[in-house]
């Protein structure tokens, strides 16, 4: 997190959703939709706070996965 800040003085709109948002999307939370047995899934929380840069940043799926696979932020 702190990498990001001294890369992106400013912030971004990713970066203040992430500190924003990390304290309303606890994987706890999701843990009754995750199966319980196979191999564990990608954080729930990390999906909802992606699922919601899609949505304001106005993305399509694949340019999301540009996004996140990309960006340091």
């Amino acid at each position: 997190m702190l990498t990001a800040w001294a890369a992106c003085t400013n912030g971004s709109l990713a970066m203040l959703m992430r500190d924003r948002l990390d304290v309303v999307f606890k994987d706890e939370e999701f843990a009754d939709l995750s199966p319980k047995n196979g191999r564990p899934g990608l954080s729930p929380g990390q999906l909802a706070r992606v699922s919601v840069l899609q949505l304001t940043e106005h993305l399509s799926n694949c340019a999301t996965a540009n996004v996140v696979r990309t960006r340091i932020d």
